[in-house]
């Protein structure tokens, strides 16, 4: 299956047709009860469990997008070279 890069947590869970969400939760410690209530903008997750499902999607999912409303730092490749 390809994914976009840009992609939410919803579009994550609808192109997987769910059978990624299981795996999805159970990597990040959630449950897919409540990624698919996150899905839907009934819960807002914590900024941990934000940054766990980034980890646990690839960076699909990300955690500003999760919580668009926390500081998140901004990384870009030619400021980590730089600060190298």
């Amino acid at each position: 299956m390809i994914y976009n890069v840009d992609m939410d947590i919803r579009t994550y869970i609808k192109q997987s047709r769910g059978h990624h969400a299981k795996a999805l939760a159970q990597k990040a410690g959630t449950s897919v009860g409540y990624l698919r209530l996150l899905s839907y903008g009934l819960r807002r997750p914590s900024a941990e469990l934000a940054l766990r499902l980034e980890y646990a999607s690839g960076g699909l999912i990300t955690a500003s997008e999760l919580r668009p409303d926390l500081p998140w730092p901004t990384h870009s490749s030619a400021s980590a070279k730089e600060a190298a």
